[in-house]
């Protein structure tokens, strides 16, 4: 066996590896676009947290000291500080999302014209709640469309908060846990 063939491929190497480097378009980790996107609903906190489905309805707020929230409304009912909690941070943590329309009067075929529920925001600095509605399911049933009042856009979102909402009827209702 001869040397060359090794000397020519290692030299060939190191004279094409700058030129790899340079034609590569620059990735940027998945890390460094999610930190890019914006906050969906721009909030520093929330302060209360109202959902309505149908007739039922239910409101916690934080307690005094801002650790915990607490059931308020109906009274006499509980729901977990965890599923509050958890429902109240996937709010502030919720990030840009896909709009499936820009600017739409036919709010049916995504079932916004009546929405199954709506949950009413208030934060912190927020002159007026915010209040988002939501309606169906998407086809492929990973999120649910929603809309947030005063915006035209129809949004998709997770479907986290619809799952979390309907655990809170639950535990009202009786039918998830034991009182406490």
């Amino acid at each position: 066996m001869s040397v060359r063939p090794a000397i020519f491929y290692t030299i060939a190497f190191f004279i094409l590896l700058p030129i790899y480097f340079w034609i590569q378009p620059s990735i940027k980790p998945a890390g460094a676009l999610e930190e890019k996107q914006e906050s969906l609903l721009k909030l520093n906190g929330i302060d209360a947290i109202t959902v309505t489905s149908g007739a039922e309805s239910l409101r916690f707020e934080k307690d005094k000291d801002g650790k915990f929230y607490n059931l308020v409304a109906p009274a006499g009912k509980f729901v977990p500080h965890d599923l509050m909690e958890a429902m109240a941070s996937l709010l502030t943590s919720a990030k840009s999302v896909e709009v499936v329309a820009e600017d739409t009067t036919d709010l049916a075929q995504f079932g916004l014209d009546h929405p199954k529920s709506e949950v009413t925001i208030e934060g912190p600095g927020q002159p007026q709640p915010i209040k988002i509605a939501f309606g169906n399911e998407n086809p492929t049933h990973t999120a649910i469309y929603a809309q947030i009042e005063g915006i035209p856009k129809v949004f998709l979102l997770g479907q986290n908060i619809e799952y979390y909402q309907s655990l809170m009827f639950q535990w009202i209702e009786g039918k998830q846990g034991k009182s406490a």
